[in-house]
């Protein structure tokens, strides 16, 4: 089709060079620690809510779905409006806000698990959502910052490998904690780990300061300049179309960690240890994912094939995933599907922020992150209260038909005219 006419093609960055920016960037090594460790006590956190909840309600799958659901919900505005702080001021004291309020908010935790009120939960969790939207709208832009453009594919590797490591220790631990030491250990750790985020991201500079990025002083409105990603993003076809795979795909694969949690309440006696493993598996797709994907090469013929093939290969194992009843095998068809669903986030990522207009890059990764997350906390619900009437197998179908169609959407654009239209926003990055 000759899309690649249209992109310069990079070279795969090897895993040494890869390896070899911890050596080159002690700034980065801190940035490193700090998200990773944050992301740790994040997933000490909702593995004890969801089990939380699901002790209170009896297994409800409503009331289950509806905590994952408004953790999320609440991301569109925030999302957006973190986007817009992360162009409109400094980006670092920015996240060092956000941590040093994501860190009170977990210790508020403690207080409504021992009450055991699923009001309170919720609205920590509403709460907390909204935050961790601002504060991711904000993290990927600074990461660029830091490292500048050469080193950033590099970089968000290197993060996803800590994210997937410490996921997969904080949703494995999580369950034999719970087991040992309680809910409140649990939001303690996730509180301490915000803190100490905040401390690493204060340590650290931007590598340099681009001359678009010196306008933030000249500036509008927070509803003028949200207003205004909007219009960049409705005016460039490719980033539209992007942003429209990830809602769509967020329609089906909210429902993921809501049917599981349900799976192992129905057919693994809601054992809080084997949730745990459920949700470690998160951990093991991401490194799965990161040591797959420079394998795979980079540039946009490459990347957009990721893009669509790992949607349609998610939801085709979703489908299959609550007919298989035996752990080691239902634990590793979910690591497969989830090693899919993070292979298409180091492809769509990178490609998103290489693609946008310098100066509106915090704002359109904000309406990215704000209009998936909302319709994953949205479909987080529904499938928990849809999966009450037609049972697991049946949602886990139409939730994995949804992902799969995403793939299919993205593949329609590719082959359309759509992504030749000349635009100004191409010729950015």
């Amino acid at each position: 089709m000759g899309r690649s006419s249209l992109h310069t093609t990079s070279q795969s960055p090897g895993t040494d060079s890869r390896w070899s920016l911890l050596k080159e960037m002690p700034a980065f090594r801190r940035i490193l620690a700090g998200w990773t460790i944050s992301a740790l006590g994040d997933s000490l956190n909702q593995a004890a809510v969801i089990f939380l909840i699901l002790t209170i309600t009896g297994g409800e799958g409503l009331k289950t779905g509806l905590a994952i659901g408004l953790r999320l919900s609440s991301r569109l505005i925030f999302a957006g409006l973190g986007g817009v702080l992360a162009d409109r001021f400094d980006r670092r004291r920015v996240l060092v806000s956000l941590d040093l309020c994501l860190g009170g908010t977990a210790l508020l935790f403690i207080l409504a698990s021992t009450a055991k009120s699923l009001p309170g939960l919720y609205i920590l969790t509403i709460f907390m959502g909204a935050l961790s939207a601002a504060h991711a709208a904000t993290r990927l832009v600074y990461l660029r910052d830091m490292t500048g453009a050469g080193s950033f594919d590099r970089a968000f590797a290197l993060i996803q490998i800590g994210f997937g490591l410490t996921i997969f220790l904080g949703y494995g631990l999580g369950g034999g904690l719970l087991s040992v030491t309680g809910y409140q250990i649990l939001f303690l750790i996730d509180a301490v780990s915000f803190f100490f985020s905040a401390f690493c991201t204060w340590t650290t500079r931007p590598l340099q300061v681009k001359h678009d990025e010196k306008k933030r002083t000249e500036q509008g409105s927070l509803l003028q300049e949200w207003l205004l990603g909007w219009k960049h993003l409705r005016e460039n076809p490719l980033l539209f179309y992007m942003v429209l795979t990830n809602a769509l795909w967020a329609l089906g694969g909210g429902g993921v960690f809501v049917l599981v949690s349900l799976i192992n309440y129905q057919h693994f006696a809601n054992n809080p240890v084997t949730l745990g493993l459920f949700f470690a598996m998160t951990g093991v797709g991401a490194l799965a994912a990161a040591w797959l994907r420079p394998r795979l090469g980079h540039g946009f013929a490459q990347d957009a094939q990721i893009v669509g093939w790992a949607c349609v290969t998610e939801g085709v194992l979703f489908v299959f995933l609550p007919h298989v009843q035996i752990l080691p095998l239902t634990l590793a068809l979910f690591a497969v599907q989830l090693c899919a669903a993070f292979l298409f986030s180091l492809a769509y990522q990178p490609l998103l922020l290489r693609k946008t207009k310098a100066s509106l890059r915090g704002r359109i990764s904000g309406l990215d992150n704000g209009i998936y997350l909302s319709l994953y906390g949205a479909s987080a619900a529904v499938h928990g209260s849809v999966a009450a009437v037609l049972g697991l197998e049946k949602t886990a179908g139409i939730a994995g038909c949804l992902m799969a169609s995403a793939g299919l959407f993205w593949f329609s654009f590719l082959r359309s005219d759509k992504l030749h239209r000349p635009k100004q926003a191409y010729l950015t990055s």
